[in-house]
């Protein structure tokens, strides 16, 4: 099993750290919450509506502990449950019930690691489940690619994390995961598919910077290589190929007048280069589909003190299969205002309308989703 597995490597860890280093300091405790109101409706294909609304809750709860200069172990658990949830359970495997994470009313263990950073190093390594987040900064975050557990979801990564400070400004990310033959923990549409055993790894590198070069705030480059995961002519069939990804990211900011008014633009860029056949994503015939993906935002903070307000535009065609934020073969636009009360409460309110870019054949109406939240987070 995953778990037992990757808790005796901790042990091992802790046990060949260095001698003579202090003990290990009390456990410190911590946690988040996410309350949100949730309303939906969808106009499908066949001029049908669907409408949806509910109550949506997410729970986190940790510990950590500084186990000697550098170590550091740390663990928590995470639910997320809703009104409309018809069970409660406790999932404990190496990969996610559904394609985004967990399903209503699931619990699991999102984070359970080691992670070791020498002292005045320039260098840190994560080893076991945790939260990987490389997010296109702004007022309403986003990513093309990876993004653990954003609003109320829960996913989660297993394997490790190296990261390096290449110089002052830039730092580089290797990421190795771990994934089952049922699948993994983070967000994987179809058809991507994890059967083969090429498939078992997935490697993500990236270089970031987040020190300020003039107006830019953010600049990030990433690679996702997922070999032997893409099933191109169908879950059904015997081929598999491997899946690329590769984006880049950019955020700039600037102050709006003398009141600390600030403005600020992002965009991001993603390429897969091997994409499934369109029949196989539904949208079209027997071409490749589309792998291009783009987001733009338009971000404007502190217009009242602690207020901010976005407008996001995204688009990711069909063959783009690994964001969390972003449903493949989809057009987004998205209103989100946030109040942060305190560095620890929040509210924000999210109205959001997606729309099918390619169309099945014989199909001549786009599906259309309207969507709405408020929202209440609190850290403690």
């Amino acid at each position: 099993m995953f778990l037992s597995r990757l808790l005796t490597v901790s042990i091992l860890l802790v046990l060949l750290a260095p001698a003579g280093v202090p003990a290990a300091e009390p456990i410190k405790t911590f946690g988040d919450a996410r309350f949100a109101f949730y309303a939906s409706q969808r106009d499908a294909r066949d001029r049908t509506e669907i409408s949806e609304e509910g109550l949506r809750l997410r729970l986190r709860l940790g510990a950590e502990s500084q186990l000697a200069e550098g170590w550091l172990l740390r663990g928590r658990l995470a639910g997320r449950f809703t009104t409309d949830q018809d069970r409660t359970r406790f999932w404990l495997k190496a990969w996610a019930p559904t394609r985004t994470g967990l399903e209503d009313g699931d619990a699991t263990l999102d984070e359970l690691f080691l992670r070791y950073a020498p002292p005045g190093g320039d260098w840190s390594l994560h080893i076991g489940r945790f939260q990987s987040k490389f997010e296109l900064i702004g007022v309403a975050s986003k990513s093309l690619d990876r993004n653990d557990s954003p609003n109320v979801d829960i996913t989660w990564t297993d394997g490790l994390h190296w990261q390096y400070a290449l110089t002052p400004q830039w730092r580089s990310h290797v990421i190795l995961q771990s994934n089952a033959g049922s699948g993994t923990g983070m967000t994987a549409r179809a058809p991507l598919v994890f059967d083969d055993d090429a498939s078992r790894v997935t490697t993500f590198a990236a270089l970031e910077s987040t020190a300020p070069l003039g107006p830019l705030k953010q600049r990030l480059f990433g690679v996702t290589w997922m070999p032997g995961a893409l099933a191109t002519d169908g879950i059904g069939a015997e081929r598999r190929d491997d899946y690329f990804t590769f984006t880049a990211k950019l955020f700039a900011e600037w102050p709006v007048g003398s009141n600390g008014m600030r403005g600020g633009l992002g965009g991001e860029l993603g390429y897969a280069p091997n994409t499934p056949v369109e029949s196989v994503v539904n949208a079209g015939g027997a071409a490749n589909a589309d792998g291009w993906a783009r987001t733009f935002s338009m971000n404007l903070m502190d217009f009242m003190p602690h207020h901010n307000i976005a407008f996001v535009f995204g688009r990711a065609g069909a063959g783009w299969l690994i964001s969390p934020d972003f449903r493949n073969n989809d057009r987004l636009l998205e209103i989100r205002y946030q109040w942060r009360f305190s560095p620890a409460l929040s509210m924000e309110a999210r109205l959001r309308r997606r729309e099918e870019i390619d169309l099945p054949d014989g199909v001549t109406r786009a599906r259309i989703d309207d969507d709405f939240y408020l929202r209440f987070s609190a850290k403690f």
